[in-house]
């Protein structure tokens, strides 16, 4: 069976869904996370470098105020709010395979399960399975989820790897 071009968004979004119901465990399709945003129409990060993830930490801010830091005010260098510090040297190892302050049944990285991780929970759904959408006031482009996505996805890597599709 071979797919015409104008069939490949349909395909890659029902491979994307099919994906997303593999991965996630059968308590969080019981009472997982909701309203979350659809990454299915950005294309795969094919490369990565953990310091390309970790400039998201450092450099987002609000549109509105540019002088804020919307992660880092709350999560600086190694200690911040929920005992999850962003600050560069210190977000790897307060992220990957560390449970959460707020549920500790849940990681807020679990390599190789990005639905199931709390880190894109928080930034990819409305009503994560604990707490609220990150950062409050602001979002991240559906771009930076896809590539927190990716990186958990492939294990959550500190050195670069390359992907194959989502």
């Amino acid at each position: 069976m071979s797919l015409r071009k104008a069939d490949l968004p349909r395909a890659h979004a029902a491979l994307t869904a099919a994906l997303i119901a593999l991965l996630l465990p059968p308590a969080a399709i019981a009472g997982g996370p909701g309203g979350c945003s659809d990454i299915s129409a950005i294309a795969p990060f094919t490369q990565f470098r953990f310091d390309q993830f970790q400039s998201i930490f450092d450099t987002l801010t609000n549109p509105k105020d540019p002088d804020s830091q919307l992660c880092s005010s709350c999560h600086p260098a190694d200690l911040g709010a929920g005992g999850l510090g962003l600050g560069a040297g210190f977000s790897y190892d307060n992220l990957v395979g560390v449970p959460s302050d707020q549920d500790s049944g849940i990681l807020r990285v679990s390599p190789g399960n990005p639905l199931s991780s709390l880190l894109f929970q928080k930034v990819n759904c409305d009503q994560p399975q604990v707490g609220f959408r990150m950062p409050p006031g602001g979002s991240l482009s559906l771009t930076q989820q896809a590539l927190i996505f990716d990186w958990i996805r492939w294990g959550a890597p500190l050195s670069r790897l390359g992907f194959e599709d989502r």
